[in-house]
């Protein structure tokens, strides 16, 4: 079972606030480490995505996306009373650029992390654990946000990941900013409105630096 890029952070979000007091102590450690974490000056594994979309039920003004790294081979205690270890990581944007009205492209880099030793403890080496796309009609708030994305293990083998979702829901459900993370199997929707789906597909293909 593929595990979605979003749910991430939110299981993080999720874990540290369930310390309770200690999650200003823990926000503030990880912003400070967050700040000491740089940027590969020269990357070499760049890989081209492509977002095609398929029986689209409008237009999408707001597309944008973002790539996440961890470091997992580090570990830190960020309040030592609570008692539990953090991964470094971090969340960077990706922007998409329009190519025609069903197809956008944007460029990560796989080795975008420096690797250096940030805790004290020896070299933290990362990777791109997932990235993503966000789709909303308009932008305004409210609207759905339709959200794709790929693993790492996508990436690396340069696998297309399908996504289906119900029509109904543009250009917004009845819940306000409803993530809709969509499908991989149209037989996931009722029968009824297997032919109210429309498709985002995302396509890594590795390109030369």
């Amino acid at each position: 079972m593929r595990t979605e890029f979003c749910i991430f952070p939110l299981i993080l979000m999720l874990g540290v606030s369930a310390c309770g007091e200690h999650k200003p102590r823990v926000d503030r450690m990880t912003a400070e480490l967050q700040a000491k974490y740089k940027r590969n000056p020269a990357p070499k594994q760049p890989y081209q995505i492509t977002l095609t979309l398929a029986d689209a039920p409008g237009p999408f003004a707001k597309i944008e996306g973002s790539v996440y790294y961890e470091a997992r081979d580090c570990d830190y205690m960020p309040d030592r009373i609570a008692g539990f270890f953090l991964t470094p990581s971090i969340n960077l944007p990706m922007s998409y650029t329009k190519v025609d009205e069903t197809s956008y492209v944007a460029t990560v880099h796989a080795d975008a992390m420096l690797d250096e030793d940030y805790l004290g403890e020896g070299i933290c080496h990362w990777q791109l654990t997932s990235l993503n796309a966000q789709l909303k009609a308009t932008g305004a708030e409210p609207e759905t946000n339709f959200i794709a994305s790929l693993m790492n293990e996508d990436v690396t083998a340069q696998r297309a990941i399908t996504n289906y979702y119900w029509k109904e829901r543009y250009p917004r459900s009845e819940v306000t900013d409803y993530p809709d993370m969509g499908e991989e199997d149209r037989d996931a929707f009722r029968p009824e409105i297997r032919d109210e789906l429309f498709a985002i597909t995302l396509l890594p293909r590795a390109t030369t630096p």
